[in-house]
């Protein structure tokens, strides 16, 4: 396994080529309908990946940090994006795709992002959650706790966690 990383945080100094980021966009909207068990309608899964387009994540990534996790044949099989928000930074997604799920590649990849944090000088993370379980139930097993209960309308909670 491999992690590469573009740390764009204090100042844009690399890009993402188009067919990393096609791939990048490819495993969020695909691992969020394998996870979808009935959480979220076609036209909510639709909105809760409204972030998920090649513009879009380039955007993000001007300002912002993705690590992605390669497999040994160089197949992108995870990746956490860190973007800003006014001053503070939070965790917008982390993927795994789901035949590498529970096998410690989510934590490797959060490790990152925490170990991020930390370098920043940050106090506090916190993460864009959707309404998967086993989503919550992953950053609940990482420290974190929720800010408030999502409405049916709510795409997504909040969670947070002090370091």
């Amino acid at each position: 396994m491999k992690i590469k990383v573009i740390d764009n945080l204090k100042g844009k100094t690399e890009s993402l080529s188009q067919s990393k980021v096609d791939k990048v966009v490819a495993l969020i909207r695909k691992n969020t309908q394998d996870v979808n068990q009935g959480e979220y309608r076609p036209d909510d899964l639709e909105r809760l990946n409204d972030f998920a387009t090649p513009e879009k994540i380039q955007k993000e990534l001007e300002r912002g940090y993705l690590a992605m996790l390669f497999n040994d044949e160089k197949d992108l099989i995870g990746c956490a994006l860190v973007v800003r928000r006014g001053i503070r930074l939070i965790i917008k997604t982390l993927q795994v795709k789901t035949v590498y799920c529970r096998k410690g590649y989510g934590s490797l990849l959060y490790k990152h992002c925490e170990s991020l944090f930390e370098q920043m000088g940050m106090n506090e993370i916190e993460v864009e959650v959707p309404k998967f379980p086993r989503s919550e139930a992953f950053y609940r097993s990482h420290g974190f706790v929720k800010t408030g209960n999502p409405t049916q309308r709510d795409l997504r909670f909040a969670m947070f966690k002090y370091i």
